[in-house]
């Protein structure tokens, strides 16, 4: 299917357009179905068209850095050994 981004770049040839965030919305449902972007989400999308946003992309947030598929697995692993292990120690 159409992923986030190709579905992002869509409304915003669609606002570019003057069509509403209902009018996207529905455009969407009909070529992706059920894996169409929510309404809200396509409404925050048109309203930041709208008011000049011209990156399709997500912006960068800040907050706690993303955790890597190994440091789960190792976690993972200590846990399967020793089930008792606190939290503290687990981060040692």
């Amino acid at each position: 299917m159409f992923s986030k981004q190709e579905q992002r770049s869509w409304i915003k040839i669609e606002c570019a357009k003057g069509r509403t965030a209902r009018q996207c919305h529905q455009g969407l449902q009909e070529v992706c179905g059920d894996s169409a972007l929510p309404y809200r989400t396509v409404a925050r999308w048109v309203k930041a068209f709208n008011k000049g946003r011209q990156n399709v992309a997500d912006m960068h947030r800040a907050g706690p850095p993303s955790v890597s598929e190994e440091e789960v697995h190792t976690v993972a692993t200590l846990v399967d050994i020793d089930r008792s292990q606190t939290i503290r120690e687990l981060a040692h």
